[in-house]
């Protein structure tokens, strides 16, 4: 194989893999207050996009609903490898924050994917996923998770 289409490959093979990265780290551990201010002032590269799809397992239209960034908008971003302005950095957070605390909470990714995709009762049959776009709407999943977390009823 030339040695040009091996790299090609192989990069393919690397950004493969490494996909879901940036979200997951989010997702995976408890961020100071302090340090995520910091990182949504900056803004985050537009490509956790790509990671929000992959580790929820949704559409990318969801993801920009849910960060209230146009396709296009999100698009350019993601090819000119730029930031997300602070506002939906800060939805990137918001959501990260509340998929960590339904994953303890279920044990796992998979059924706190599973349950954030899911039309639920206490909202309205809405999906826990679409409220997180406000501040309200999350602060609404927070409670329906501590009624679960501590058995509670509404």
């Amino acid at each position: 194989m030339p040695k040009q289409r091996l790299r090609a490959t192989r990069t393919r093979a690397t950004t493969k893999k490494n996909r879901g990265v940036v979200f997951e780290a989010f997702v995976t551990r408890e961020t100071p207050a302090g340090e995520k201010i910091d990182v949504i002032r900056r803004g985050i590269r537009a490509r956790v996009v790509d990671d929000m799809v992959e580790y929820l397992d949704v559409p990318k239209s969801v993801i920009f609903g849910l960060l209230h960034t146009p396709g296009s908008t999100a698009h350019r971003l993601i090819k000119d490898n730029r930031a997300l302005d602070s506002a939906a950095s800060e939805r990137v957070v918001r959501v990260a924050d509340i998929t960590r605390r339904a994953e303890e909470i279920f044990g796992g990714r998979e059924a706190a994917t599973r349950w954030l995709k899911t039309p639920n009762l206490s909202l309205r049959r809405a999906t826990p996923l679409s409220m997180l776009d406000t501040e309200p709407g999350a602060g609404e999943v927070r409670r329906v998770l501590s009624s679960i977390n501590y058995g509670g009823t509404f």
